[in-house]
């Protein structure tokens, strides 16, 4: 089922435009496979700071923006 619900969200966000829309589909995605994320700085400053016992990662979106995840282990 969350393999399911990736596949969808990978899909949708690249058929998306407005990033709003993006980050929806990628909080839900992440939800899913127990991981946290952020889409600025601000948001990639909690995460990393509550990313204690996890897998924390930085990338730049399509659009130009931060991007940061913490996958829990």
């Amino acid at each position: 089922m969350k393999m399911i619900l990736l596949l969808l969200a990978a899909f949708s966000l690249g058929a998306c435009s407005a990033s709003s829309t993006k980050e929806f589909l990628g909080h839900a995605a992440a939800n899913a496979a127990d991981t946290q994320v952020g889409y600025n700085q601000q948001q990639c400053f909690t995460v990393k700071s509550q990313c204690v016992q996890g897998h924390y990662e930085t990338w730049e979106t399509s659009d130009g923006v931060e991007g940061c995840s913490c996958k829990k282990l």
